[in-house]
C-alpha cells in the first residue's frame, strides 16, 4: 500500500470530492503517521458528521463486501483515524477556511 500512497503538503486549498484523495489540515496532524489495516472497535467521525461512527458500521452502511473490508486501511496520527483510506476523511481533520498548511494524500 505504501507503494500506492503520495504525500504532499500545498498552501493552497482545494477540496477534492475524490475518495482516492485527502486533503487534510497539515496542522491538525501528530507526526509521525502510520498506515495500518483496520480494526474492530475502531471509529472515526466521518466527514460532514459530528458523531463518531464505528468503521465496521460504516462499511456495513456503504454495502462494502466482507472480501473488500479486509483491504481496508486506515492512515492515523497517535490514536485518531485521519483517513479510512479511499473512503473517507475524518471530520476532525477536515480542511476549513482558517487551515494555512494542506496535506493531500492521493491514492493511486
Amino acid at each position: 500500500l505504501n507503494d500506492k500512497l503520495k504525500f504532499k503538503i500545498k498552501k493552497d486549498v482545494i477540496i477534492s470530492k475524490d475518495s482516492n484523495i485527502a486533503t487534510i489540515d497539515y496542522n491538525k496532524l501528530k507526526f509521525p503517521l502510520y498506515i495500518r489495516k483496520w480494526q474492530q472497535g475502531d471509529y472515526f467521525y466521518p466527514f460532514g458528521m459530528t458523531k463518531k461512527k464505528k468503521v465496521s458500521d460504516y462499511l456495513i452502511d456503504n454495502k462494502i463486501s466482507l472480501l473488500d473490508k479486509k483491504k481496508v486501511f486506515v492512515l492515523s496520527s497517535e490514536k485518531d483515524i485521519v483517513w479510512l483510506i479511499g473512503h473517507r476523511v475524518d471530520n476532525r481533520y477536515k480542511v476549513e477556511q482558517k487551515t494555512k498548511k494542506v496535506y493531500i494524500v492521493t491514492l493511486n
